[in-house]
């Protein structure tokens, strides 16, 4: 490998060890150590990569972020029924917390601690609308590919999406069986097909 090629090998390595890790011990109590020798590298390749342990965290949500984006645009854009897909994505986002419970604690765990650094606020609020504007690219790309239009802007739906499955989440972490995620899929799905009607001229 090149020089390049293994710098990035590096870094996909301790981006991969550090999301096992802080799922496992939380962001506070995970040390760069661990993330490092999880990784099989030392600390200093650590260093070499990242600023800190919020950069590493901030870097871990992004590659979050791009692979669920991936998913999502195939559900919501490739089939040939809107409401099957709006349903396919609400299962998915279900199973994903069922999958992983540990991921949206985690998450407001970083969020509590950024609240408190202004800088780190500022890195997530960027790293966070990156990741929403872009869903709302996928959603505003379902009224040309489907015939509909909907009654409030991509962008509020996509926030008010993610509102719903870390409410979810939240609910879960406290009774498994109080919210099981067949409910949230019908609730998400309604949620999505009530903001959802025919564009003007659609003969849908």
């Amino acid at each position: 490998m090149t020089r390049d090629e293994r710098k990035e090998r590096t870094r996909t390595d301790l981006l991969v060890s550090a999301r096992r890790v802080f799922l496992e011990r939380g962001f506070h109590r995970a040390s760069l150590d661990e993330i490092a020798l999880e990784a099989g590298y030392t600390k200093g390749a650590v260093y070499s990569n990242f600023a800190d342990k919020d950069a590493l965290f901030l870097a871990v949500l992004d590659a979050h972020y791009t692979s669920r984006l991936e998913d999502y645009a195939g559900m919501m854009l490739d089939g040939d029924d809107l409401q099957e897909g709006q349903r396919e994505l609400a299962r998915y986002m279900a199973e994903s917390d069922v999958r992983e419970p540990r991921w949206l604690p985690l998450l407001s765990e970083f969020i509590a601690h950024a609240g408190h650094h202004d800088e780190v606020r500022r890195a997530y609020i960027a790293t966070r609308q990156k990741f929403l504007e872009a869903i709302a690219d996928i959603i505003d790309a379902t009224q040309e590919r489907y015939g509909v239009r909907y009654l409030v802007a991509p962008l509020d739906i996509a926030r008010a999406s993610s509102v719903l499955i870390r409410g979810f989440s939240a609910e879960r972490q406290l009774d498994p069986d109080a919210v099981p995620p067949e409910l949230f899929v019908e609730l998400h799905t309604g949620f999505l097909r009530g903001l959802t009607v025919a564009a003007e001229g659609s003969t849908e």
